[in-house]
C-alpha cells in the first residue's frame, strides 16, 4: 500500500509540468536575489563569499600543520608511557628514522630535555644524521653519526660548542597544559641557519630530580612556500600565511615582512605582494583581527577584499588569508543580473511563489536529495563545522567497537537509528567516520575490503532493519579526506511513518535536538495524528 500511495502520487506530475515547476522556482530564486543583492546584501554578499573561500584553503592548509601536530601528540603518549630512552640511540632510530621519512614537510627532528640532553635528527642526502648532545657547565658536547640504516652508523665525530645549548633554543617550552602544542617564533635553525618555525609538545618525567621533556619537529619557511605553491590554482587571488605576533608572511612566490611605510624598492610582483599584505594586516588589526567578515583595502587603483582565519583553535601563531579584487569577488553575483523592470521582478516573484508552493504541498521535494549542486566533500565540511545538532550527526565507526575492536550490533544499531530519526522528522546528515568532538577519524578500523564493500553492507543494513522501499529518500556518499574513508548518509523527511526493525519488533525513532529518541506505542500514534493534521 505504501508504494502505492507513493507512486499515485508522483503520477500526478508530467515531465512538462514537472520542468514548468522547476523553471517558475528558479526564476523566483533569481529574481529575488536580484532584489536582495541589490537593496540589502551587497556588501554582506562579498563579506560570504570571502569567508566561504577562506575556509575552503584553512581546510587545506589545516591537513599540512595537522599532520605535524598529530605525529607530536602520538610521540608526546610515547613518552609519557615511558618507552625514549635518551641511552638507547638505536632503539631511538627504530622510532624517528620512518617518522622523518614519511613526514615530508619535516626536515629535522628533536628529543630533549632539562638537564640538557639533545637527540637531533636530520637528513644530509640520502644519508641519516644524529646530533646527540649534553650540556657540561658552559660548553656542550656534540656527537655527530651518520647512519645507512637506524643500526648502521658509517661515520662518527664530535665537537665541543658554546653558543648552543637546547634548553634555550625557541622551542624548548613546558606547557602546563597536557598534549599542547607549541609554535616557535620564526628564526634560524642551528644546524642549518635556514629560517623557519618549529612545533613542540612537553611532558613532565618523575625521577630524582623530576625533569621535563621536549620533542620538537623543524619546519622551513620555504617548506610551507612549496605547499602554498600547490594550493595556489587561482590566479586572481592572493593566498597567504601571516603570523602577527612575528610580522612576517609567506605567499606562494615569497617570503617577507610586515612594512609600515612605503618599501623603496621599485615595484616588483614580491614588492606589490608586500604592500598589498601590509595594508590588509594594519586594516585587520585596526578592525580588531574580525574572523567572520572582510576588511577593504586599496591598492594602486583597485580595491581589494580580504579574510583571515586562524589555523588552529585558541593558537594565534597562524593565520590563514585570502585577498582578491572586489571587481572579481563580485564578477559572478553582477552576471546574473538581468534588465528586468521592478513590475517583471514582482510578477516573477508572485508566480514563482504561487507554483513552489503547490509543488511543495503535493510532496515535490520529498524524493530530493539535498544538496545535490554542492560537491560531497563540500557538505562534510559544512555539516562538521556546523556541528551535532537536530539535524546533524557524527558517529565514528560502521561496526566496529572503537573500545574493544570487535564488530557489534549495537553500533549498527546506533546509526540506524538515527537514519530512522531523521526520516520521521526533518530530514538531516549522518557522518560516519567523524568523533563526536569532529573530528575526521575515518571508517579504516571497519576493516571493509574496498568502498564496493562497505556500500553494499550499508545498503544491506537499511533493507533490512529500515525498508528497501524508503532508499529513494536516504543518499549515501563515501568520500576519501585526508586520506581517510568518511560516510555520508543525507535522509530527506518521509511522509510516511518509518520503523526500525529488530527481530520481530518494530521501533519508532524522532530527532529531539542532537539525540535519537525512541516513542512509546501511545507516542508514536500521537506523533503521526498531529503529523498528519498538519499536512506533513
Amino acid at each position: 500500500m505504501k508504494n502505492k500511495k507513493h507512486n499515485s502520487k508522483g503520477a500526478r506530475f508530467t515531465v512538462v509540468g514537472s520542468i514548468l515547476i522547476l523553471m517558475a522556482g528558479f526564476l523566483m530564486v533569481l529574481m529575488g536575489l536580484n532584489v536582495y543583492q541589490y537593496f540589502k546584501i551587497k556588501p554582506h554578499f562579498a563579506s560570504e563569499i570571502m569567508a566561504r573561500l577562506n575556509r575552503t584553503e584553512v581546510n587545506n592548509i589545516k591537513g599540512f600543520f595537522a599532520q605535524v601536530s598529530e605525529k607530536l601528540l602520538t610521540v608526546h603518549d610515547l613518552g609519557k608511557n615511558g618507552v625514549l630512552k635518551f641511552e638507547d640511540i638505536i632503539n631511538l632510530n627504530r622510532k624517528f628514522f620512518p617518522l622523518l621519512k614519511n613526514q615530508k614537510q619535516v626536515t629535522g627532528l628533536i628529543l630533549a630535555d632539562s638537564t640538557g640532553r639533545e637527540y637531533f635528527l636530520y637528513l644530509d642526502g640520502d644519508s641519516w644524521v644524529t646530533r646527540v648532545s649534553s650540556v657540561k657547565g658552559s660548553v656542550t658536547h656534540m656527537v655527530f653519526q651518520k647512519w645507512n640504516g637506524p643500526d648502521e652508523p658509517v661515520k662518527k665525530w664530535e665537537k665541543n660548542v658554546r653558543d648552543y645549548d637546547p634548553r634555550k633554543r625557541p622551542w624548548f617550552r613546558s606547557s602546563s597544559s597536557e598534549r599542547r602544542v607549541f609554535w616557535s617564533p620564526v628564526y634560524r635553525f642551528y644546524s642549518t641557519g635556514k629560517p623557519g618555525v618549529t612545533a613542540s609538545v612537553s611532558w613532565a618525567e618523575s625521577g630524582n630530580p623530576p625533569r621535563t621533556v621536549v620533542f620538537a619537529l623543524d619546519i622551513t619557511l620555504s617548506q610551507i612556500q612549496k605547499f602554498l605553491e600547490l594550493q595556489d590554482d587561482n590566479k586572481h587571488e592572493l593566498l597567504f600565511i601571516l603570523n602577527p605576533r612575528d610580522k612576517f608572511f609567506i605567499t606562494p612566490k615569497y617570503i617577507g615582512m610586515i612594512i609600515t611605510a612605503a618599501p623603496s624598492v621599485s615595484e616588483t610582483e614580491a614588492a606589490e605582494d608586500s604592500v598589498l599584505i601590509s595594508r590588509i594586516f594594519q586594516a585587520w588589526e585596526k578592525a580588531g583581527m574580525p574572523l567572520d567578515s572582510f576588511v577593504k583595502v586599496s591598492m594602486d587603483s583597485s580595491k581589494w577584499l580580504a579574510s583571515l582565519r586562524p589555523l588552529e583553535q585558541g593558537d594565534e601563531a597562524f593565520y590563514v588569508g585570502i585577498a582578491a579584487p572586489e571587481r572579481v569577488v563580485l564578477a559572478d553575483l553582477r552576471n546574473t543580473l538581468f534588465d528586468v523592470d521592478f513590475s517583471d521582478m514582482a510578477v516573477a516573484l508572485l508566480g514563482g511563489a504561487v507554483v513552489l508552493f503547490i509543488f511543495w504541498k503535493v510532496g515535490g521535494f520529498r524524493s530530493e536529495k539535498g544538496q545535490e549542486s554542492v560537491p560531497p566533500l563540500l557538505r562534510i565540511r559544512d555539516y562538521i563545522e556546523q556541528g551535532e545538532g537536530s539535524q546533524v550527526e557524527f558517529k565514528s565507526t560502521v561496526r566496529t567497537n572503537l573500545k574493544t575492536g570487535k564488530q557489534g550490533k549495537e553500533i549498527e544499531f546506533a546509526w540506524l537509528k538515527a537514519v530512522v530519526a531523521f526520516l520521521n522528522s526533518n530530514g538531516g546528515a549522518l557522518l560516519i567516520g567523524v568523533d563526536d568532538d569532529g573530528r575526521i577519524v575515518g571508517i579504516e578500523p571497519d576493516n571493509f575490503e574496498n568502498q564496493d564493500k562497505c556500500q553494499l553492507h550499508l545498503k544491506n543494513l537499511i533493507n533490512q532493519h529500515i525498508g528497501a522501499e524508503y532508499s529513494t529518500y536516504i543518499n549515501i556518499s563515501l568520500v576519501e579526506i585526508d586520506e581517510r574513508t568518511v560516510i555520508l548518509i543525507e535522509c530527506t523527511p518521509c511522509e510516511e511513518p518509518v520503523f526500525m526493525k529488530i527481530g520481530k519488533n518494530e521501533e519508532f525513532y524522532i530527532r529531539s535536538g542532537p539525540s535519537s529518541i525512541k516513542l512509546s506505542p501511545s507516542q508514536t500514534v500521537t506523533f503521526v495524528l498531529q503529523k498528519i493534521k498538519a499536512g506533513g
